[in-house]
Protein backbone atom coordinates (compact mmCIF):
# COMPACT_ATOMS: atom_id res chain seq x y z
CA UNK A 1 0.00 0.00 0.00
CA UNK A 2 1.50 3.53 -0.75
CA UNK A 3 2.01 5.73 1.89
CA UNK A 4 0.04 9.03 2.22
CA UNK A 5 3.20 11.24 0.27
CA UNK A 6 3.26 8.62 -2.40
CA UNK A 7 -0.42 9.50 -2.92
CA UNK A 8 0.37 12.93 -3.19
CA UNK A 9 3.26 12.59 -5.70
CA UNK A 10 0.89 9.85 -7.86
CA UNK A 11 -1.92 12.41 -7.88
CA UNK A 12 0.43 15.34 -8.76
CA UNK A 13 2.10 13.43 -11.79
CA UNK A 14 -0.28 11.21 -13.01
CA UNK A 15 -4.26 10.99 -11.92
CA UNK A 16 -4.69 14.96 -11.92
CA UNK A 17 -3.65 14.59 -15.93
CA UNK A 18 -6.60 12.25 -16.27
CA UNK A 19 -10.27 12.33 -15.97
CA UNK A 20 -10.21 8.45 -14.51
CA UNK A 21 -13.60 7.16 -12.92
CA UNK A 22 -13.50 6.55 -9.09
CA UNK A 23 -12.99 2.96 -10.04
CA UNK A 24 -9.90 3.00 -11.74
CA UNK A 25 -8.59 5.83 -9.92
CA UNK A 26 -8.41 3.20 -7.03
CA UNK A 27 -7.59 0.31 -9.27
CA UNK A 28 -3.94 2.83 -9.83
CA UNK A 29 -3.53 3.47 -6.43
CA UNK A 30 -4.04 -0.23 -5.34
CA UNK A 31 -1.79 -1.39 -7.76
CA UNK A 32 1.19 1.40 -8.29
CA UNK A 33 4.27 0.43 -5.84
CA UNK A 34 6.81 2.26 -4.57
CA UNK A 35 10.99 0.83 -5.60
CA UNK A 36 13.85 1.84 -4.81
CA UNK A 37 17.20 0.39 -6.55
CA UNK A 38 20.61 1.58 -5.64
CA UNK A 39 23.50 3.29 -7.89
CA UNK A 40 24.80 1.25 -11.10
CA UNK A 41 21.67 -1.07 -10.23
CA UNK A 42 20.36 -2.28 -13.84
CA UNK A 43 16.72 -2.42 -14.30
CA UNK A 44 16.24 -5.53 -15.59
CA UNK A 45 12.64 -5.44 -17.20
CA UNK A 46 11.87 -9.16 -18.18
CA UNK A 47 13.59 -10.46 -14.82
CA UNK A 48 11.99 -8.37 -12.30
CA UNK A 49 8.84 -7.18 -14.02
CA UNK A 50 9.17 -4.02 -14.46
CA UNK A 51 7.35 -3.35 -16.93
CA UNK A 52 5.41 -0.27 -17.24
CA UNK A 53 4.85 3.62 -16.19
CA UNK A 54 7.54 4.83 -13.93
CA UNK A 55 7.45 8.24 -12.09
CA UNK A 56 11.20 8.62 -10.77
CA UNK A 57 10.94 10.61 -7.28
CA UNK A 58 14.27 10.66 -6.72
CA UNK A 59 17.76 9.83 -8.28
CA UNK A 60 18.28 9.55 -11.95
CA UNK A 61 17.67 6.61 -14.60
CA UNK A 62 19.96 6.45 -17.31
CA UNK A 63 18.86 4.95 -20.75
CA UNK A 64 21.45 3.69 -23.15
CA UNK A 65 22.64 1.47 -25.72
CA UNK A 66 24.96 -0.63 -26.37
CA UNK A 67 27.03 -0.69 -30.00
CA UNK A 68 28.24 -3.72 -31.45
CA UNK A 69 32.08 -2.71 -30.01
CA UNK A 70 30.54 -2.60 -26.72
CA UNK A 71 30.58 1.07 -26.28
CA UNK A 72 27.79 2.43 -24.33
CA UNK A 73 26.03 5.37 -25.09
CA UNK A 74 23.48 7.52 -23.01
CA UNK A 75 20.28 8.15 -25.42
CA UNK A 76 18.11 9.99 -22.46
CA UNK A 77 17.87 10.49 -18.59
CA UNK A 78 14.91 10.49 -16.11
CA UNK A 79 15.32 12.72 -13.68
CA UNK A 80 13.27 13.39 -10.58
CA UNK A 81 9.50 14.65 -11.57
CA UNK A 82 9.65 12.64 -14.58
CA UNK A 83 8.18 9.52 -15.68
CA UNK A 84 9.08 6.97 -18.82
CA UNK A 85 7.21 4.10 -20.43
CA UNK A 86 9.10 0.49 -19.98
CA UNK A 87 7.74 -1.88 -22.40
CA UNK A 88 8.86 -3.96 -25.29
CA UNK A 89 6.82 -1.85 -27.40
CA UNK A 90 8.61 1.47 -26.88
CA UNK A 91 12.37 0.22 -25.77
CA UNK A 92 13.48 -0.38 -29.10
CA UNK A 93 14.78 2.29 -30.69
CA UNK A 94 14.31 3.63 -34.18
CA UNK A 95 17.90 1.84 -35.03
CA UNK A 96 17.04 -1.26 -33.85
CA UNK A 97 18.77 -1.79 -30.56
CA UNK A 98 16.86 -2.43 -27.45
CA UNK A 99 17.63 0.27 -24.69
CA UNK A 100 19.30 -1.00 -21.16
CA UNK A 101 18.56 0.76 -18.05
CA UNK A 102 20.52 2.01 -14.96
CA UNK A 103 20.53 3.36 -11.67
CA UNK A 104 22.70 6.29 -12.28
CA UNK A 105 22.20 7.78 -8.85
CA UNK A 106 20.19 5.79 -5.84
CA UNK A 107 16.47 5.90 -7.03
CA UNK A 108 13.08 6.07 -5.89
CA UNK A 109 9.97 5.62 -8.08
CA UNK A 110 6.47 4.64 -8.35
CA UNK A 111 5.73 1.93 -10.50
CA UNK A 112 2.52 1.09 -12.36
CA UNK A 113 2.40 -2.36 -14.05
CA UNK A 114 2.40 -2.60 -17.98
CA UNK A 115 -1.61 -4.60 -17.83
CA UNK A 116 -2.99 -1.92 -15.53
CA UNK A 117 -1.27 1.49 -17.79
CA UNK A 118 -2.80 -0.52 -20.88
CA UNK A 119 -5.91 -0.93 -19.65
CA UNK A 120 -6.25 2.78 -18.92
CA UNK A 121 -4.66 3.54 -22.16
CA UNK A 122 -7.53 1.42 -23.95
CA UNK A 123 -10.25 3.10 -22.11
CA UNK A 124 -9.10 6.86 -22.08
CA UNK A 125 -7.76 8.39 -25.28
CA UNK A 126 -5.76 11.45 -22.96
CA UNK A 127 -3.75 8.00 -21.39
CA UNK A 128 -3.15 7.18 -25.48
CA UNK A 129 -2.29 10.37 -26.31
CA UNK A 130 0.41 11.17 -22.93
CA UNK A 131 1.99 8.27 -24.52
CA UNK A 132 2.38 9.12 -27.60
CA UNK A 133 3.84 12.35 -26.38
CA UNK A 134 6.22 10.26 -24.32
CA UNK A 135 7.51 8.49 -27.13
CA UNK A 136 7.78 11.55 -29.31
CA UNK A 137 9.73 13.20 -26.79
CA UNK A 138 12.33 10.25 -26.54
CA UNK A 139 12.49 9.59 -29.89
CA UNK A 140 13.61 13.29 -30.38
CA UNK A 141 16.03 12.04 -28.18
CA UNK A 142 17.62 9.53 -30.17
CA UNK A 143 17.68 11.68 -33.18
CA UNK A 144 19.90 14.28 -31.17
CA UNK A 145 21.97 11.78 -30.33
CA UNK A 146 22.75 10.40 -33.34
CA UNK A 147 22.95 13.72 -35.13
CA UNK A 148 25.81 14.86 -32.06
CA UNK A 149 27.61 11.48 -32.83
CA UNK A 150 27.79 12.04 -36.41
CA UNK A 151 28.41 15.48 -36.83
CA UNK A 152 30.03 17.11 -33.91
CA UNK A 153 33.43 17.05 -32.87
CA UNK A 154 33.44 15.75 -29.42
CA UNK A 155 34.72 18.59 -27.93
CA UNK A 156 31.27 19.76 -28.43
CA UNK A 157 29.40 16.82 -26.99
CA UNK A 158 31.07 17.21 -24.30
CA UNK A 159 29.97 21.04 -23.78
CA UNK A 160 26.23 19.92 -24.36
CA UNK A 161 26.40 17.16 -21.64
CA UNK A 162 28.17 19.55 -19.38
CA UNK A 163 25.75 22.50 -20.07
CA UNK A 164 22.93 19.79 -19.79
CA UNK A 165 24.11 18.04 -16.56
CA UNK A 166 25.91 20.50 -13.98
CA UNK A 167 24.71 21.95 -11.25
CA UNK A 168 26.27 25.20 -10.04
CA UNK A 169 28.65 24.59 -13.05
CA UNK A 170 29.94 21.08 -11.68
CA UNK A 171 29.23 17.97 -12.21
CA UNK A 172 30.80 14.68 -9.95
CA UNK A 173 31.68 12.12 -13.25
CA UNK A 174 34.88 10.01 -13.92
CA UNK A 175 36.50 9.92 -17.44
CA UNK A 176 35.42 6.43 -18.01
CA UNK A 177 31.68 7.25 -17.23
CA UNK A 178 31.80 10.49 -19.42
CA UNK A 179 33.15 8.57 -21.70
CA UNK A 180 29.87 5.71 -21.85
CA UNK A 181 27.37 8.59 -21.78
CA UNK A 182 28.45 9.32 -24.97
CA UNK A 183 30.07 6.56 -26.68
CA UNK A 184 33.73 7.74 -26.80
CA UNK A 185 37.06 6.16 -26.27
CA UNK A 186 37.74 7.39 -22.44
CA UNK A 187 41.37 8.44 -23.82
CA UNK A 188 40.06 10.54 -26.69
CA UNK A 189 37.70 12.21 -23.47
CA UNK A 190 40.61 12.52 -21.61
CA UNK A 191 42.71 14.21 -24.57
CA UNK A 192 39.57 16.16 -25.15
CA UNK A 193 39.41 17.66 -21.63
CA UNK A 194 43.25 18.95 -21.03
CA UNK A 195 42.66 20.92 -24.00
CA UNK A 196 39.76 22.28 -22.66
CA UNK A 197 41.11 22.67 -19.12
CA UNK A 198 44.07 23.91 -21.35
CA UNK A 199 42.03 26.62 -22.64
CA UNK A 200 40.24 27.85 -19.51
CA UNK A 201 36.91 26.55 -20.35
CA UNK A 202 37.10 23.81 -17.38
CA UNK A 203 38.96 22.38 -14.20
CA UNK A 204 39.03 19.19 -13.51
CA UNK A 205 39.66 17.91 -9.91
CA UNK A 206 39.34 15.02 -8.17
CA UNK A 207 36.34 12.97 -10.12
CA UNK A 208 34.88 16.58 -10.36
CA UNK A 209 34.68 18.85 -13.68
CA UNK A 210 33.98 22.45 -13.16
CA UNK A 211 32.93 25.40 -15.97
CA UNK A 212 35.38 27.80 -15.61
CA UNK A 213 34.35 30.06 -18.77
CA UNK A 214 31.39 32.37 -18.23
CA UNK A 215 30.63 31.82 -21.65
CA UNK A 216 31.16 28.50 -22.22
CA UNK A 217 29.17 27.20 -25.25
CA UNK A 218 29.55 24.84 -28.22
CA UNK A 219 32.31 27.02 -30.56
Amino acid sequence: MLKDADRVFLEEKFLSKFDFSGEDREKVIKNCKNKFMKKDEILYQDNEGYYGYIIIKNGILRAYVTSNTLKEITIFRVKSGEECILSSNYTTTSFGKELNFQIEECCEFLFIPMQIYQELKEKYPSVTNHTLKLISKKFSSVIEVIEQALFLPLSDRIRIFLEQNCKNKTIKITHEQLANHLGSAREAISRTLKDMEKSGEIERKRGFITILSSDFKRN
